[in-house]
């Protein structure tokens, strides 16, 4: 590129005492005023302020720059902040550059000289580059404040509570025949867990009442197709209808399912009539007395943890406290029953949970640590189970009746909605969360979340919680009447290079990337693709390129640095 069709404006920020006191400013506005590549080279005591920011702004229009460079502090902090200046000046963001000599130089190189030199020469690289950065347009894309939510539980229903209104409509997809999931099953929660049966069931008659949330029943979702903003969607409904529908956003609250203790033998479950599974015996420990499979009063109970833990090889979490609260239960109606909890370890995750327990323990409960345990007996007659005991000795329990709590397993269509979704799992099953503390509910695919056990297990205060974090981000970003704006630096493919190999479709982690049939190409969908730059480093033929990332912008910046 020819000097006359550029004018470059390098301006260095003293940030306070953090980079003047460190690198010898002088010294590097010398050097860089002697490049030819460069017009006006500036410094300010502190850019990113009110009056720093106004004088950049003022400067640039001034002095009629087409190319700003500003070596300042780290890019996380601020590139936006001069980004938008530039934008006011009339000069497209695209065409700046900010260079980090602060936590690059400043902070890290205690000798001022030397972090002068490194200063000088990344300042130098920033010029190379920004001469070969090309203007890029943000682009506006119409949306649909609307938003789909599969599964009908606890977590599905709080989201749609939270995000119904008039300028928004909700759409609940639920494959069975009601709404609540297991939690509209449960005869109670633990006294400290902030929310009650009774409010749980208020909600689920309230999403049914709104008019602004739409529920689908014994229906499920076939198609979704799109991106955040317009996702065309297809539902089927009871008895074969199809209705088509569009929404802004997805939000998955698919559940759990439960693991089956029959297909170990070890539990004798579904072989002895008085093993059963504490889910089965929830609303009946609640309601009344607990009863033998031949109508008699049991006079002992065993509450078995982490039935299947082994097999699906992770804690489910909220059984502990489940069987707590069915043993409260049974107490309450039998206060001369003799309860035994059998646990590896107990989960108790909740501030008040231990106090619980001690309250158990204080009402006559037993509470053994086991491991190894196997059960066995006659269906008219006691049932032993055996352990091995925390000091590695064996034991066993005769009982009237077994009560087993089994693991939290990934509801029974994960592997469908990932794949018709395209979302990851993680090494359990579950849905995978982008990131673990910085992004909980959202998934790799921009525009649908996870929330409730869908994620993983959890107890339903926690699973509201999430619901209601999703309902915020969408909230936060999903405004009706607003456009949307797509990330600006993103990938795309050069025609007469592509073999139409499909690598890149392969390996794009938001399913930006396509095969387009007739010209036998891969194609980038620009609304969808977030610019990581996966297809541009696994294209064999150099097809796929990164908009402000180009072989030549690194190149000039890397050479110059080295």
């Amino acid at each position: 590129m020819a000097s006359e069709d550029y004018k470059i404006g390098v301006y260095v920020c003293e940030c306070g005492p953090n980079i003047a006191e460190a690198v010898d400013i002088d010294r590097v506005l010398a050097t860089i005023s002697a490049n030819p590549k460069v017009a006006v080279v500036k410094r300010h005591k502190l850019l990113c302020s009110n009056d720093g920011k106004d004088f950049l702004g003022k400067d640039i229009v001034d002095e009629g720059l087409t190319h700003v460079v500003v070596a300042a502090c780290s890019p996380k902090d601020h590139e936006a902040t001069f980004a938008s200046v530039c934008e006011s000046a009339g000069i497209n963001p695209y065409l700046y550059k900010i260079i980090n000599i602060r936590e690059h130089c400043a902070w890290i190189i205690k000798d001022k000289e030397a972090a002068t030199d490194k200063a000088i020469r990344y300042i130098e690289a920033g010029v190379s580059r920004v001469i070969y950065q090309s203007p890029l347009e943000q682009l506006e894309l119409d949306s649909v404040p609307d938003v789909l939510v599969i599964g009908g539980g606890i977590a599905g229903v709080e989201a749609a509570l939270s995000l119904a209104s008039p300028e928004r409509k909700v759409y609940i997809v639920e494959k069975s025949g009601s709404l609540g999931g297991g939690a509209a099953e449960l005869a109670g929660l633990m006294p400290h867990q902030g929310t009650s049966v009774d409010i749980i069931r208020e909600k689920i008659k309230a999403a049914q009442e709104n008019e602004n949330i739409e529920v689908l029943l014994e229906s499920e979702v076939t198609q979704a197709l799109g991106f955040f903003g317009n996702f065309e969607i297809t539902v089927e409904k009871a008895g074969g209808e199809s209705l088509d529908l569009v929404a802004g956003a997805i939000i998955v609250a698919t559940g759990f399912a439960n693991y089956d203790p029959s297909q170990n033998e070890r539990w004798s479950c579904g072989k002895l009539d008085n093993v059963r599974l504490a889910q089965d015996i929830e609303k009946t420990a609640a309601a009344g007395e607990l009863k033998l499979a031949d109508g008699r009063s049991p006079n002992s109970v065993a509450m078995v943890h982490c039935v299947g833990r082994d097999e699906v090889g992770y804690c489910s979490a909220v059984c502990c406290n489940y069987l707590h609260r069915i043993s409260s239960y049974v107490i309450d109606k039998q206060p001369d029953i003799k309860i035994h909890h059998l646990y590896r370890d107990l989960c108790l995750p909740n501030r008040n949970d231990q106090a619980f327990v001690e309250q158990l323990k204080d009402r006559g409960v037993n509470f053994v640590r086991a491991g190894d345990i196997s059960i066995s007996g006659g269906n008219n007659s006691n049932i032993t189970i055996n352990y091995s005991s925390a000091s590695g000795d064996n034991g066993s329990l005769d009982v009237d009746m077994a009560v087993l709590a089994p693991a939290m397993l990934p509801g029974a269509d994960t592997d469908k909605i990932s794949d018709m979704l395209d979302l990851p799992l993680d090494n359990a099953g579950f849905f995978e969360e982008e990131h673990m503390l910085l992004a909980p509910v959202n998934t790799a695919v921009d525009g649908v979340f996870i929330v409730g056990c869908a994620q993983g297990p959890k107890d339903i205060p926690d699973s509201i919680v999430q619901a209601q974090s999703a309902a915020g981000a969408i909230l936060s970003r999903l405004v009706p009447g607003q456009k949307l704006h797509p990330e600006v630096k993103v990938s795309e493919v050069i025609e007469s290079l592509c073999t139409g190999c499909q690598t890149c479709v392969a390996v794009c982690s938001y399913g930006a990337a396509g095969y387009d049939e007739n010209k036998r190409i891969s194609v980038i969908n620009e609304a969808i693709c977030r610019g990581c730059g996966n297809c541009v480093g696994s294209c064999p033929s150099g097809a796929a390129r990164a908009k402000h990332f180009t072989e030549k912008q690194l190149y000039q910046e890397v050479i110059e640095v080295m």
